[in-house]
C-alpha cells in the first residue's frame, strides 16, 4: 500500500499524507456519527469531563476525548479505526504488533477562537533528549482523518529527530502561539489524512473557526511478546475492558486492544 518513500518521508519529515484514503460514504457516515457526538457533548452535556475546551474554561470546546466511551459510543467511529486506509498504512509504517493509544475527535469551537501553543505531546517545553526522540521514529503513528478541508495542523518538518534548536526555544518559552522558523502548514481536502510523528514540534490554528471534524486517532507498539503483562487492567479507560465494547470490535482491532489491556 506504501512506497518506500513514503515509509522513508515518515522517518525522515516526519509525516506523510494520503490524499482521499476516505471515501465520500466514509466521510458522510463519520459525520453524521460524529454530529450526534457533538449534540450529546453540547446539548444534552453529557460527557463534560473528557472534553477539550477552548482557554480550560468550560463554554467552549475544540475537541472530545475518549469517544470509546459508552455514554457518547458511535460504532462507526469504533470501526473506522479498521478502514484499511488507516489500520494498513499504520501497519505499513511501524508494523503488525500494534496497541490501541487513543482516539479523539478534534472540531471547530462555536465562540472563541483557537489557538494552541507549539509543543510536542510527550512534553509542552519541547524538551526531549535526542536519545528518546530518535527511539520513537516508529514507535507509533498519530493520525489526523478531515471530514471538511482542514488547515488546523502546524508542523516543523524534522523536528521530532533532533533537540530544539535555540530559535525554536525561544519561540515555545517567549511567544509560544507566534510563527515557527521552518513551519508548515498541514493542507487537507476532506478525506484526506495526514500520519505524523507526535514529536514533531506542532500547534493548532483555526483562526477563522472554519468548520472542522477530525478523527485523530493514535496507536502504538506493542511490548515483545516476552514483556510481563501488567499484572492489573488499565483503570484509565475502564469501558474498554467491558464485554459490550469487545464483543463488538472489528476482528482486526482485537489485538490492539487484547495488547492495551495486556500492557496498559
Amino acid at each position: 500500500m506504501l512506497t518506500h518513500a513514503e515509509t522513508d518521508a515518515f522517518v525522515e519529515n516526519g509525516y506523510i499524507i494520503r490524499k482521499g484514503a476516505l471515501s465520500e460514504t466514509d466521510i458522510q457516515t463519520y459525520r453524521s456519527a460524529i454530529d450526534r457526538i457533538l449534540h450529546k457533548c453540547r446539548v444534552e452535556s453529557l460527557h463534560a469531563d473528557h472534553l477539550r475546551y477552548i482557554d480550560g474554561e468550560r463554554d467552549d470546546i475544540w475537541g472530545v476525548n475518549n469517544i470509546f466511551h459508552p455514554s457518547i459510543r458511535e460504532q462507526s467511529l469504533v470501526d473506522a479505526l479498521a478502514h484499511p486506509q488507516i489500520l494498513d498504512v499504520i501497519e505499513a509504517l511501524i508494523g503488525e504488533r500494534l496497541r490501541y493509544h487513543l482516539c479523539t475527535l478534534l472540531v471547530n469551537s462555536d465562540r472563541k477562537p483557537y489557538h494552541i501553543n507549539w509543543h510536542r505531546d510527550s512534553a509542552p517545553d519541547g524538551e526531549v533528549p535526542l536519545e528518546t526522540l530518535l527511539g520513537r521514529l516508529r514507535s507509533h503513528v498519530q493520525l489526523n482523518g478531515a471530514l471538511y478541508d482542514d488547515e488546523t495542523l502546524y508542523i516543523v518538518p524534522g523536528s521530532h529527530r533532533r533537540e530544539l534548536a535555540d530559535a525554536e526555544r525561544a519561540v515555545i518559552q517567549q511567544t509560544p502561539k507566534a510563527a515557527m522558523p521552518n513551519q508548515l502548514v498541514v493542507k487537507l481536502e476532506a478525506g484526506d489524512i495526514v500520519f505524523y510523528n507526535s514529536s514533531l514540534l506542532h500547534k493548532g490554528y483555526n483562526p477563522n473557526d472554519a468548520k472542522r471534524q477530525t478523527l485523530h486517532y493514535a496507536v502504538m507498539v506493542a511490548p515483545p511478546t516476552d514483556e510481563p503483562a501488567n499484572p492489573e487492567s488499565p483503570t484509565s479507560q475502564a469501558w474498554l475492558n467491558e464485554s459490550a465494547f469487545l464483543d463488538n470490535l472489528p476482528p482486526r482491532l482485537k489485538p490492539l486492544f487484547d495488547n492495551w489491556l495486556k500492557y496498559g
